[in-house]
């Protein structure tokens, strides 16, 4: 039979993936083993302490057939003892510095020949006395893992005699350490940092040895397995964070009150058996932008979201958007997402029903922001790309909201969420911008345009110059809204586009909502 331990599995260099607890919770191990975890690391040096707290949480591992794994505090014999004697798998051990620490890690984990770990068969390990001697030794001479963190400046140059220690079983990349110790505290995509996360991943790519990386999301989990990374650790008290958070806002959303009916069948109800709506985010934004507003249109249409983070050019990004749209659809974008909106309807009018335009633009570039996003992109290049995040909430939000902390977090997060290659690409299709005014007035199905009054990015007078060039259009003005309006505003936002939604045409209809197909809104 295919041996299936941890062990193997991670030695096969499989992709698995864990949770890392840090807070006193065993009920949360036994969670993470029915979610379907591969593993679950105990964190015993920024979290539960060791005794009978980790004991707890191995005796919950064990109950869902879990393998645990503890990071210790350090490579001292007791705490990699204690942790191997009350079950656990194997240890993953903090601030590996040189061949001569990563030795000290192995010795303490294992049994002679390889270490000197002491042998006690009346721990759990040993089944109280009840595993014989040979089986638990075989147990623990093939199962036994030893995770070195390399988290420190000097160790990048002793990576290789790091990972090639025999009884070393991979890497745990020390992300957050390695940012202060390379002195770039918080910034994994400064260069230096990033250079020395690609040593790593080299050295253990020709050690043969399997990288673990820990994580706060699964966007983050993609980008890291595209890496190379063969275990991702997700945090979970972020985790579980994002749970809770996301559930409140759309329990709040759900408060929103209906718009009223139109009369006896709503013009929107009719329009949710076959009315498609595809949601265009803007440049530094990620499905989060529209969750807020999708939760409250969810019973009157279909939602889709469409991506403007794979493609350099306008046109490319039309393209990408058209491909995966159902055939007829209304369409509403934002700033960047309305520009590639307009794209989308200049090359197929005849599958838009309905175009909305929130916090956008007709112009193409002008000097002033071609300059801009010049800078931006050398700042992206030179490893920057964290402090740009940063700056999002203040270049994008009113000064009125600057002081929102959790809005601020919400903008930060999906800047990070797009990532700095994404972000090159938009910035490389900002420049492509067409100049849409002069075809403003082709557009011939209903349309809205939503705009910010504190918008600093794309002022009143753009915005309504937009508007004012479409025929069959409406201009909302949010009074106290900056750039990012389904954000700061989503109640204001979703009912301005219920009522633009209850105007489209909507084909086949009852002969009970037919007389309401036109009304005003």
């Amino acid at each position: 039979m295919k041996d299936r331990s941890l062990a193997s599995r991670l030695g096969a260099l499989e992709p698995v993936s864990g949770l890392f607890v840090k807070m006193p919770a065993p009920a949360q191990v036994e969670m993470a083993g029915r979610a379907g975890f591969d593993f679950v690391l105990l964190d015993t040096e920024h979290g539960p302490g060791g005794g009978l707290e980790l004991e707890h949480h191995l005796r919950a591992a064990d109950a869902v057939g879990m393998p645990a794994l503890v990071r210790v505090p350090s490579f001292d014999p007791g705490p990699i003892l204690a942790a191997l004697d009350g079950g656990a798998r194997g240890v993953a051990v903090p601030h590996v510095i040189d061949g001569t620490t990563a030795r000290a890690a192995v010795a303490a984990a294992h049994y002679p020949p390889l270490g000197r770990r002491g042998l006690a068969l009346s721990t759990r390990a040993g089944g109280y006395g009840h595993v014989p001697l040979a089986r638990h030794l075989e147990q623990a001479a093939a199962e036994t893992l030893v995770f070195v963190q390399i988290e420190d400046a000097e160790a990048i140059d002793a990576a290789p005699g790091i990972l090639t220690t025999t009884g070393v079983s991979g890497v745990l990349v020390g992300l957050n350490d390695l940012s202060i110790s390379l002195g770039h505290p918080g910034d994994p995509e400064h260069p230096s940092v990033a250079a020395a996360v690609e040593t790593i991943r080299a050295t253990a790519s020709a050690a043969r040895v399997p990288v673990l990386v820990v994580v706060g999301s699964p966007a983050e989990a993609r980008r890291w397995r595209s890496w190379g990374a063969a275990g991702i650790v997700f945090v979970a008290p972020q985790l579980t964070l994002a749970a809770f958070t996301s559930a409140v806002r759309e329990d709040r959303a759900s408060l929103t009150p209906q718009p009223p009916q139109a009369g006896p069948l709503a013009p929107s109800q009719v329009a949710a058996e076959r009315l498609q709506l595809v949601l265009v985010p803007g440049m530094l934004c990620d499905a989060d932008l529209w969750s807020e507003v999708s939760v409250r249109l969810s019973e009157w249409v279909r939602r889709r979201g469409a991506r403007i983070d794979l493609d350099e050019s306008v046109a490319a990004m039309a393209e990408t958007v058209l491909a995966s749209a159902p055939q007829r659809f209304a369409l509403a974008g934002h700033s960047l997402g309305g520009i590639v909106c307009l794209e989308v309807i200049r090359r197929a009018p005849e599958r838009v029903i309905g175009i909305a335009l929130v916090n956008s633009s007709a112009r193409p570039p002008d000097d002033q922001q071609l300059l801009q996003w010049e800078r931006l992109h050398d700042e992206a290049e030179k490893g920057r790309f964290s402090q740009i995040a940063a700056t999002q909430p203040d270049v994008l939000l009113p000064p009125a909201r600057h002081s929102d902390r959790a809005l601020r977090d919400r903008v930060e997060g999906m800047a990070r969420s797009v990532g700095v290659e994404a972000f090159r690409r938009q910035l490389m299709a900002q420049r492509t911008r067409p100049d849409s005014r002069p075809w403003l007035a082709g557009i011939a199905c209903p349309a809205i345009v939503i705009a910010g009054q504190d918008d600093d990015i794309c002022p009143m007078a753009v915005q309504e110059e937009l508007a004012s060039g479409i025929a069959e259009c409406r201009l909302e003005r949010l009074a106290g809204c900056g750039h990012l309006a389904p954000l700061e505003q989503p109640e204001a936002v979703a009912e301005r586009l219920l009522g633009w939604l209850s105007t489209l045409p909507q084909p086949s209809l009852p002969p009970s909502a037919a007389q309401f197909a036109g009304a005003g809104w």
